[in-house]
C-alpha cells in the first residue's frame, strides 16, 4: 500500500506541476503582463486577507490563514515551480512519502490557482494594460471569468493540502527529517519546495486543532465568495 501511495502522490505531483509551468509560459515571454500578474496577485492578497481579521485569534492562526491566502492568491510562485519541475526527479525519489504528498496537494491547488488567476487577469486588462485596480473591477472580473463553484474547488484543494500539513505535523521525526534535507534540497534544486515544506510544517505545528482551523477557513471562504459572486446590485 505504501509504494501504491507514493506512485499516486509522485503522478499527481508531476501532472500538476507541468500544468502550472504551461501556465506560466502564456505570461512568463510578455514582461508587461508578467508584471501586470505580479500587481494583480499582490492586489488580490491584500483584498482578501481583511475577510480573515477575526479569525486569527488563537494560537497560530494568523500565520495559517497569511499561509493558506497566499498560495490562494498565487503570490510570486513562478520561480519555484520551474525550480520544482527540473528538480521533478529527485524530488519524487527523496521526499518521504508524507512529505510527497503535501508537495503534491500544493502544486495541485497552485495550478488550479494560476488557471482562475490567468483568466480573471486577463478579464481585467484593457488593451493589453491592468489598469489601477478597483474592487467593483474585480468583482466583475471574477465574475466574468470564473465561478462561485470553480472558487470553491480552489478552496476544497487548500484544505486538502492543509490535511496534508498535518500529517506531516503529526508524524514526530519529520521535523528533524526536514531540517536534515534542507542542505540536499538547496543543493538539488528545490529549496524553494524545501522552504514550502518546512514553512507549512512549522506554521500547522502551532495550532492546537488544526481540523477547527480548516473548517473556520472554509466556512468563511464559502461565505466570501458566497458574496462575491452574488448578483451585482
Amino acid at each position: 500500500m505504501a509504494g501504491s501511495d507514493r506512485k499516486h502522490a509522485a503522478a499527481r505531483f508531476r501532472r500538476a506541476i507541468a500544468r502550472s509551468n504551461a501556465l506560466h509560459a502564456g505570461y512568463l515571454g510578455d514582461p508587461g503582463l508578467y508584471d501586470a500578474y505580479d500587481r494583480f496577485t499582490r492586489w488580490q492578497l491584500d483584498y482578501m486577507l481583511p475577510f480573515f481579521d477575526d479569525l486569527t485569534g488563537p494560537a497560530g492562526y494568523a500565520e495559517a490563514v497569511d499561509f493558506v491566502v497566499s498560495d490562494l492568491a498565487g503570490i510570486g510562485v513562478s520561480d519555484r515551480d520551474r525550480e520544482i519541475e527540473r528538480a521533478a526527479p529527485i524530488v519524487v525519489r527523496t521526499l518521504p512519502t508524507h512529505a510527497l504528498e503535501t508537495a503534491a496537494a500544493a502544486v495541485e491547488l497552485n495550478a488550479a490557482t494560476l488557471e482562475a488567476n490567468v483568466a480573471i487577469l486577463r478579464a481585467l486588462l484593457v488593451d493589453g494594460e491592468l489598469p489601477p485596480m478597483t474592487e467593483e473591477a474585480y468583482l466583475a472580473a471574477c465574475r466574468s471569468a470564473s465561478s462561485y463553484e470553480e472558487c470553491m474547488n480552489l478552496v476544497h484543494l487548500a484544505v486538502a493540502s492543509g490535511r496534508t500539513l498535518k500529517t506531516l505535523v503529526r508524524i514526530p521525526p519529520i521535523g528533524w527529517l526536514l531540517a536534515t534535507m534542507r542542505a540536499p534540497a538547496q543543493a538539488a534544486g528545490f529549496g524553494e519546495l524545501q522552504t514550502f515544506l518546512e514553512r507549512g510544517f512549522r506554521t500547522f505545528r502551532r495550532i492546537s486543532d488544526i481540523d477547527r482551523f480548516l473548517e473556520l477557513l472554509q466556512r468563511r471562504m464559502h461565505e466570501v465568495f458566497a458574496e462575491m459572486f452574488a448578483s451585482p446590485p
